[in-house]
């Protein structure tokens, strides 16, 4: 699934966002283009619980796909 998250901005976000996927989902596979602001993730988990922990970090997640 695939995640726009316009406030992503640098590293340093792209790691607490995969980090707070990583937490909900240890096995989450998590690609992240900072440039485009773009999340992709391959995960067991929900969309919903997905950006729930993007948002828990800070950060507002738009869902691009499932």
């Amino acid at each position: 699934m695939k995640f726009e998250v316009k406030d992503m901005s640098c590293g340093g976000c792209a790691s607490a966002i995969t980090q707070a996927i990583t937490q909900e989902d240890a096995a989450a596979s998590v690609a992240i283009d900072v440039a485009g602001k773009i999340v992709e993730v391959e995960s067991t988990a929900s969309p919903e619980r997905l950006m729930a922990a993007i948002e828990a970090a800070g950060f507002h997640p738009t869902v691009l796909a499932a």
